[in-house]
């Protein structure tokens, strides 16, 4: 038997598990559970570009959410930041989100019937001179800034409400860790009061923007959302010397000042200083059973920090279990050697935490491994580039690979 007919008999059968499962808590889990695929090696011989490839995996997992980047930087056919991303696209214009989004390899993944959920961590494009990129939010914030996120983030709405109005689907229009584009501000201009002022006035105008749209749009069965997504909860920025760095001590973060000016619809929480290390030591070497109080803890601090600027669509949507874990994951490499026990383990303890505190969505980091990159962890794949799911230290409960652990959990629930 050839290794792709082993690949799909795996998938399938893993695939068959999680449908097969009887209604109730297993599969609303399984609505809740999904991927996220940044940039990352495809699996070699495979004719399809990346992000067909991660669809369909995370899709075999019988998992309903998946959460993608739109934007210019990448275009899951060349690495992050090429320019050459989008060559032969045949776009006309420059790839704003919208005109992306059309493109077959990305329509595809709100077509996909296994998908009901869909976050799209979202940036608007603009010139400066040298190619598209990301709208430039190192510089003061200007009317020409708020105008171009307005209209862009709209006609992404538009877009998809003409496209896929009539499906029963969630689309997420979310960013990407509010708290390094905050460090990078800050780095940038010496102000953390540009910094979080950028931050609020983008949020804002996204914020406004979909909302809009939405109203536009009532008969719609497709609900398109605002999220945002912090990464730091008890560390926050400090200023050191002549740089800002994040440390226990520090004065500023998303979500004590970013958060309580802007408003959403649900938050999305990358959750690796809850989950990855002790914020107060740093040590990742210690009991995984930890990762359990450290998350809820977590969790009930972001949902007491942010409950007034959730929109009332949220507060009917979601209560007060609005806060998403937009991130998680373990690089094999950094963890799974570890005398306290390896990946498994801890992914476990994650998911049944999240799970548990009745995280609206859970979303794993990643599909298909990153390219390696200096001293950067490796290893965050449920997938490699050889098309195989790379064994790990087993769980006490038995399983040895991201599949088995997700599958085994969601039988389990």
């Amino acid at each position: 038997m050839t290794r792709l007919a082993v690949q799909i008999l795996i998938g399938a059968a893993l695939a068959g598990t999680l449908r097969s499962a009887p209604a109730g808590p297993s599969s609303n889990l399984a609505r809740r559970l999904g991927f996220y695929q940044w940039d990352g090696v495809g699996v070699e011989g495979s004719a399809d570009d990346l992000l067909t490839q991660a669809r369909r995996h995370a899709s075999a997992t019988g998992s309903r959410v998946f959460r993608l980047y739109l934007g210019a930087r990448y275009d899951y056919r060349h690495h992050a930041y090429s320019p050459r991303s989008f060559a032969g696209d045949g776009l006309s214009a420059p790839p704003t989100p919208a005109r992306i989004l059309e493109l077959p390899r990305y329509r595809a993944v709100l077509e996909d019937p296994g998908l009901e959920t869909v976050i799209l961590t979202t940036y608007t494009t603009f010139d400066y001179g040298a190619g598209p990129d990301n709208l430039n939010l190192l510089r003061p914030w200007t009317p020409a800034a708020e105008a171009t996120e307005r209209t862009q983030i709209r006609e992404l709405c538009d877009f998809l409400y003409a496209r896929f109005a009539a499906l029963s689907k969630t689309v997420v229009i979310a960013n990407s860790e509010a708290d390094e584009l905050l460090l990078g501000i800050m780095n940038y201009s010496g102000s953390p009061d540009r910094a979080i002022g950028n931050l609020a006035s983008w949020t804002r105008a996204r914020h406004e923007a979909v909302g809009q749209a939405r109203a536009a749009h009532p008969g719609a069965r497709l609900q398109v959302l605002h999220g945002f997504e912090i990464s730091l909860v008890n560390l926050r920025i400090a200023r050191q010397g002549p740089l800002f760095r994040k440390s226990p001590a520090g004065s500023w973060n998303a979500l004590g000042d970013v958060v309580p000016r802007a408003p959403f619809d649900i938050l999305l929480y990358s959750a690796y200083e809850s989950l990855n290390s002790p914020f107060e030591t740093g040590n990742i070497d210690v009991d995984p059973a930890q990762i359990r109080a450290r998350l809820r803890r977590d969790l009930d601090r972001i949902r007491d920090a942010a409950r007034r600027s959730l929109s009332p669509l949220g507060r009917r949507l979601y209560g007060a279990r609005f806060v998403a874990v937009g991130e998680i994951g373990f690089a094999r490499d950094r963890f799974d050697r570890l005398p306290t026990g390896g990946v498994a383990p801890r992914l476990l303890a994650a998911l049944e935490t999240a799970a548990t505190w009745g995280c609206p969505y859970i979303i794993l980091w990643q599909v298909l491994d990153a390219p390696r990159a200096g001293r950067e962890p490796y290893g965050f794949g449920m997938i490699d580039r050889k098309g195989q799911a790379p064994k790990l230290q087993p769980a006490p409960n038995g399983c040895s690979s991201l599949g088995e652990c997700l599958a085994g959990f969601l039988g389990a629930r």
